[in-house]
């Protein structure tokens, strides 16, 4: 299993945190989602088939900007 932190830009709301928790929570291979919003920072545990570059566009297609 791998752990990633992925920086993003800024999260401003619960909703916001919510959502992006729920839409990697359903990558297969996914097991937990952290997400500290004061620092933009989202901690990933993953396996295969799931990969960074996966989980980046996933965030990106939330409308995010990958820092």
């Amino acid at each position: 299993m791998q752990s990633k932190v992925i920086n993003i830009s800024v999260i401003n709301t619960e909703q916001q945190q919510y959502q992006i928790k729920q839409q990697l929570m359903n990558v297969i291979g996914v097991h937990n989602v952290a997400i500290d919003s004061d620092k933009g920072e989202i901690l990933i545990d993953f396996e295969t088939p799931a990969s960074l570059n996966n989980l980046e566009k996933e965030i990106y297609d939330l409308g995010y900007q990958i820092l």
